[in-house]
């Protein structure tokens, strides 16, 4: 798209203040006043501004400008087609600790109240002869039951079935693997291999830019998985990632994703959420084995000390789950690495200058918008992307597993997930071209992801004033903290 044509699509909505906070699960969230177009019976005995924060920025937007007001107003229509299938990718990424406050929680994972508006509106685009599922594939060892429970999903699943709609919750995962406190690995859980799809991007992938370093070929990893099935999903020449079906056989996507800080990319929104679509996580690349002293990214030259425990880690995880002793093993190398981490050490690529994590999300966002529903990559997109970003509690700091949560009080909505991005680093109070996910995710024309170019003002429309992603202020008033091996990327906050 041109330059000119960008400035006259869909500006990034942002609704933000202190007064937009979550409400409270009564009633399902539906919302607390019954506007023309609410299609429900059921109302809140209370006001619900997550509802009526969304709500208004759709009307603010124009869209459907000639409805609204209506009962036959329809503000996503113009980007979800009646009868579509519609797949809500959500950030369910793990279960609230035992020591977890509720805040806490909810700056990791999305809140019911946002799930329960944007299906509202989704249903009301697709009608009765489509359908809206939501889920992810959050990590191995979450409880599904208990973060539907705990985000307020379920409630909003059985409203939806009491009113006889077709809304489900998928757990995308295909490897669902239980973990004590100490990391010792309860009962392994293996689905249907029928329901994920492998896409080979060759040499396309991101990834073959680094495949080799040091004369040596890369030693991609994922922490919990066996290397050696990591290692060959990834190598010179072959890049294959296992996504779950439900997303390529969808017609919509839209990202509910988290305003969060992330270890090893910087910032967790709508592009790193892709990975939420995969079905089979050792198929991911998150950092390469070792220091740049030896061609990986894990952690810094100064901490290549840690090598001993990265093999240590390797050996752990390429024994079968079943072997003798094996659950000591694993809780061992959890102490050892959390100490490491505790010490002052970077782990796990949790660093910026992890040069693996960003190209692999960027992988699957060229797979989700490009992949047909076979797999097969195809010039053009395959499927209508939305983003929402729910930033009311957002979290800074060690995220995305253990931010620390902030009322940012904020809403972010696009056509475009990128830009989406991009407008969440300048409510971070980042500067987006420190963070190569969201830089070449709108630098790289390859990917075909964006309307925007990275040079780009963007449109935006904060609190219903007309401006553009450079005049955005930090949502706190300063930049969120970041995670710790972002410090010296980011600035302190």
């Amino acid at each position: 798209m041109s330059r000119d044509a960008a400035r006259d699509a869909l500006p990034v909505l942002i609704a933000r203040g202190e007064g937009l906070r979550y409400p409270e699960p009564d009633d399902a969230f539906s919302p607390g006043e019954r506007y023309p177009e609410y299609a429900h019976a059921a109302l809140a005995r209370a006001a619900n501004p997550v509802y009526a924060a969304l709500r208004g920025m759709f009307a603010a937007a124009g869209l459907d400008a000639e409805r609204c007001g209506t009962p036959d107003w329809n503000p996503l229509g113009a980007f979800v087609p009646r009868g579509a299938r519609v797949f809500v990718l959500c950030n369910f990424v793990y279960h609230r600790r035992p020591a977890e406050t509720q805040e806490a929680f909810f700056a990791k994972c999305i809140h019911g109240s946002v799930l329960r508006a944007l299906v509202d509106y989704a249903l009301l685009a697709v009608g009765p002869e489509g359908r809206v599922r939501f889920g992810n594939a959050p990590l191995q060892s979450c409880d599904w039951e208990r973060v539907q429970e705990e985000t307020g999903a379920r409630r909003v699943e059985r409203f939806y079935a009491e009113q006889g709609l077709s809304v489900e919750a998928r757990d995308l995962r295909l490897l669902v693997r239980p973990r004590s406190g100490l990391g010792r690995s309860d009962a392994i859980s293996r689905r249907s291999e029928s329901a994920a799809c492998e896409i080979d991007l060759a040499g396309a992938s991101l990834l073959e830019e680094i495949g080799a370093a040091r004369g040596r070929a890369a030693r991609f990893r994922v922490c919990d998985y066996d290397p050696r099935r990591t290692q060959g999903f990834h190598s010179q020449g072959r890049h294959r990632y296992l996504l779950h079906r439900e997303l390529l056989e969808s017609d919509v996507v839209i990202s509910l994703s988290k305003l969060k800080t992330h270890e090893k990319v910087g910032i967790t929104c709508g592009l790193k959420g892709f990975v939420g679509a995969v079905a089979h996580k050792d198929s991911l690349a998150h950092h390469r084995f070792g220091s740049p002293a030896v061609g990986g990214d894990e952690y810094p030259a100064r901490h290549r000390f840690l090598q001993p425990l990265s093999a240590l880690h390797d050996w752990v995880y390429s024994r079968e789950p079943e072997a003798a002793l094996q659950p000591c093993f694993e809780s061992a190398d959890r102490i050892l690495r959390t100490l490491a981490r505790k010490s002052g050490a970077v782990t796990s690529g949790a660093w910026w200058g992890n040069d693996t994590a960003w190209r692999m999300a960027l992988d699957l966002a060229r797979i989700l918008y490009h992949a047909d529903a076979r797999g097969a990559l195809q010039p053009a997109p395959q499927r209508r992307h939305l983003s929402l970003i729910d930033g009311i509690v957002a979290g800074e700091g060690n995220g995305p597993l253990d931010p620390t949560p902030v009322a940012a009080g904020a809403l972010i909505f696009s056509d475009d997930v990128a830009a989406a991005d991009r407008v969440a680093c300048r409510l971070l109070g980042f500067a987006p071209e420190r963070i190569p996910l969201v830089q070449q995710a709108l630098a790289d024309p390859r990917l075909g992801i964006s309307r925007f170019r990275a040079g780009d003002a963007i449109p935006c429309l904060d609190n219903g004033r007309a401006c553009d992603d450079r005049a955005l202020e930090p949502c706190l008033g300063r930049a969120f903290r970041p995670s710790e091996g972002w410090l010296p990327r980011l600035g302190a906050g």
